[in-house]
């Protein structure tokens, strides 16, 4: 299927027009659409594995797991360019409006470094990186938390707690360390919490309005993961169901579904999604939305609030609740990822990507 509008929006960009767009108006409704397969497309090294794919403008980008960045280039037949410098390994990836920013570690010593890259300069084949960060002298050990949905990061230091924003690359905000709580930033607010013999105290602490709000939960055992979504406080301790607070009244229930399988935050938007052992997934949104999730193995995506899961094991793909088709028989899905501007899903397996549209 072809989406001429978008492509020429994108070689209009190419050739030099200086419009402003960071999504296009035409959003793809995947309800009225069959799942085809566009191309299928070598990656740069081939024995390695993707453990990132995503697309921007007339990109697909990829990290593998010997730390390569690779840019494939739409409008010219996807010829690769790999941005690494010499013995440069880079462990995250992140694209933030049309940047793209890598995380690595310095060839000289352990600290890491933060590099971002202008899209519309490798559009004109101008492979020019700006250090970001400059400030911050850490081992990789220390960087705790990479949140993606507010492009920040959470350091942890031997004595303070410290977040920054990728974005506007400044500290945001700084406070003391306690060795007894651990910490998690997510959506402009900072969650920390400490377990006891028989509870855990979590506390959130909102920088605008300078507040701050505590709950006593009834388990010992480990937080596995724990973010605020639209207002709520969303809790995944090991072993124990799926709990959901509510911030502005502090009414808590669970989902009695067991310890959920898998669970992946939306980049596109403050929602969440859960998998669950009983062949159901959840979306946790303003409201919470059920639907048929069969595997526990997904790979994860999301696109205009819309989340995209694709089972390793089998070939059939679920967009915004609804299961389309994968064209095709993959042998081994690694990862999967998608491209706003283009509207395409891309599927990787070992030494190629499938790109679907």
């Amino acid at each position: 299927m072809s989406y001429s509008p978008i492509a020429s929006c994108l070689l209009n960009r190419e050739q030099g027009d200086t419009q402003s767009f960071t999504s296009l108006d035409i959003k793809k409704n995947w309800s009225l659409v069959n799942i085809t397969k566009k191309a299928t497309i070598p990656t740069v090294h081939r024995n390695s594995t993707l453990l990132w794919i995503s697309g921007r403008l007339n990109f697909i980008i990829t990290l593998d797991n010997r730390g390569h960045v690779a840019i494939y280039d739409i409008f010219q037949d996807y010829k690769p360019t790999v941005l690494n410098e010499n013995f440069e390994h880079v462990y995250k990836c992140i694209i933030i409006d049309n940047d793209l920013v890598t995380i690595s570690k310095s060839v000289y010593d352990n600290t890491i470094l933060f590099h971002k890259y202008s899209l519309a300069e490798l559009q004109i084949y101008k492979i020019h990186r700006v250090q970001i960060l400059e400030d911050i002298k850490i081992p990789l050990s220390c960087l705790k938390d990479i949140n993606i949905r507010s492009a920040t990061v959470l350091i942890e230091k031997h004595n303070t707690i410290e977040i920054w924003s990728l974005q506007d690359n400044y500290l945001l905000y700084s406070f003391l360390k306690s060795d007894e709580l651990f910490y998690s930033f997510s959506s402009g607010f900072l969650i920390y919490w400490r377990k006891s013999q028989s509870n855990i105290l979590i506390g959130v602490i909102c920088f605008t309005t300078q507040s701050c709000k505590q709950f006593n939960l009834i388990s010992n055992n480990d937080i596995y993961f724990c973010e605020i979504s639209k207002g709520k406080l969303v809790v995944c301790i090991e072993g124990c169901h799926l709990q959901i607070i509510d911030l502005n009244n502090a009414h808590s229930f669970c989902i009695r579904k067991g310890a959920p399988k898998q669970y992946f935050s939306m980049s596109s938007s403050e929602a969440s999604v859960v998998i669950f052992d009983d062949g159901t997934g959840m979306i946790i949104d303003k409201d919470i939305k059920e639907f048929r999730a069969i595997n526990n193995d997904y790979c994860f995506s999301d696109i205009f609030g819309k989340p995209i899961l694709c089972s390793a094991k089998h070939n059939e793909l679920i967009i915004d609740c609804k299961p389309y088709r994968i064209p095709f028989t993959p042998k081994n899905i690694q990862q999967i990822g998608c491209n706003p501007d283009t509207q395409d899903i891309y599927l990787t397996e070992k030494g190629i990507i499938h790109i679907l549209e």
